[in-house]
């Protein structure tokens, strides 16, 4: 599910016209793991597992680009 999450962001960067490979930061929030931060010189993306969305933020902070990250993450279904 991280690598595909992964993949997205870059492929939304790549699209955006945003270069550089990404750092990546695991994000907390009271103690329990709630998404990830992809960030470059010039932009940043954070994916809000909860939210199930991902956040693409220019270098003003401003949102630019905002993906549904559900399809990413959906649930395996049990073989009939």
């Amino acid at each position: 599910m991280t690598e595909a999450i992964r993949n997205l962001v870059s492929q939304t960067f790549e699209q955006l016209g945003i270069d550089g490979e990404p750092r990546e930061t695991i994000l907390i929030r009271d103690g329990n793991y709630c998404g990830r931060r992809f960030e470059t010189d010039s932009a940043a993306a954070v994916w809000f597992v909860e939210e199930g969305e991902i956040k693409f933020y220019g270098t003003d902070g401003a949102v630019i680009r905002v993906i549904d990250a559900q399809p990413v993450h959906a649930p395996l279904r049990m073989a009939a």
